[in-house]
């Protein structure tokens, strides 16, 4: 299994009861990340391009928030300095939401892995994949965390897991071939909770 060196960046904020960040994109313009400074990259967007709306409508279609610059390619680097490119797919589910006074970010975590990973990621297809310089896939869930003695809605801060999944563990659960912690255990996992910047995690099933 490659090491994946990942660089994300994240601005958390925290807020009482305001507006507060809400990192939906608010149209397909919004949502698909169009522009990359690798050629290669591009080109391979380009060749793409309608994959990625087909993706965002998907989403869309179903009330799924999608992050700003959330679906497109990603490329990462690995140990041996090899790029590689990953299909990105990155929600911002309305209803992942949880109270900071009733759980730890362990919990939240653990809510975000069994249930809303599995739930959203069914709706990719495999054959989303199936394109021979995608390598993988990168899919990601963003969530809120409140104080709902302040506010239930608005404020707080955002955590999020990205699950870097190699492209034959991610058809093989798409395909009902693997069972989700199987394809994750195979997989590179970055979370960032508490404010802390992202790490590296390996979460047990």
């Amino acid at each position: 299994m490659r090491n994946i060196i990942a660089t994300l960046l994240l601005g958390l904020v925290v807020l009482s009861c305001g507006a507060g960040p809400q990192y939906y994109a608010k149209s397909e313009a919004d949502a698909i990340k169009k522009n990359y400074s690798d050629k290669q990259l591009q080109s391979l967007y380009e060749a793409n391009s309608s994959l990625f709306r087909d993706i965002y409508s998907r989403y869309s279609s179903r009330n799924v928030g999608v992050t700003q610059d959330g679906i497109g390619l990603t490329t990462l680097e690995d140990f041996d300095k090899q790029r590689l490119h990953y299909l990105m797919v990155y929600v911002r589910p309305r209803d992942a939401s949880f109270d900071i006074n009733t759980t730890t970010s362990q919990q939240r975590l653990a809510t975000i892995l069994k249930d809303f990973v599995p739930r959203y990621l069914k709706m990719i297809n495999s054959r989303d994949l199936d394109t021979k310089d995608i390598e993988g896939l990168a899919f990601g869930i963003y969530w809120a965390v409140r104080d709902h003695s302040q506010c239930d809605s608005y404020g707080g801060h955002i955590e999020y897991v990205t699950i870097f999944f190699p492209k034959s563990a991610a058809q093989a659960y798409l395909n009902g071939n693997l069972a989700l912690g199987e394809a994750i255990d195979q997989s590179e996992v970055v979370a960032s909770v508490d404010l802390k910047p992202a790490q590296n995690i390996r979460p047990v099933f």
